[in-house]
């Protein structure tokens, strides 16, 4: 199985990955503020990310995807929710998203198995970069609240 039909088949569970998502934030322990938001608006918002994972493969520097996340950042801060707990949801959804992948069982050979170290490395830098974008955007914010 190739990265693409690997990218389509997460974007096309982004819900189903959300769903998990969600019940992993309420399962760590510290995340009051973040689960205060609307679960609906939550389900959306890591749903883009994990639709939008296959733009920023193909174009690491896509600028929906810096917008996403710098908007994020900008948003959490005027709701009051701690960065730490930013970062820990963006780790969060890159951990799902890796578990759901590895569940799939699409990387059983050892010719797959480079791949899949492929692919983990690439979701990583996705991941990377958005808890960078949403701590700039976080604190583009900040000044606005504080001033």
């Amino acid at each position: 199985m190739d990265l693409k039909s690997v990218i389509r088949i997460v974007e096309s569970h982004a819900d189903k990955i959300s769903e998990r998502w969600i019940e992993r934030l309420h399962r760590e322990g510290d995340m009051e503020e973040y689960l205060r938001l609307p679960v609906s608006e939550l389900l959306d918002h890591v749903g883009k990310a994990y639709e939008e994972i296959g733009i920023y493969l193909d174009q690491p520097a896509h600028e929906v995807i810096a917008g996403h996340f710098t908007d994020t950042g900008r948003r959490r801060c005027r709701e009051g929710v701690p960065l730490r707990q930013v970062i820990r949801a963006i780790q969060l959804a890159r951990s799902v998203l890796w578990q759901y992948v590895v569940e799939q069982g699409i990387f059983d050979s050892t010719a797959n198995l480079y791949q899949a170290l492929n692919l983990h490395r690439q979701i990583v830098n996705f991941f990377d970069a958005a808890v960078l974008l949403a701590a700039e955007g976080y604190g583009e914010e900040k000044p606005k609240i504080e001033g």
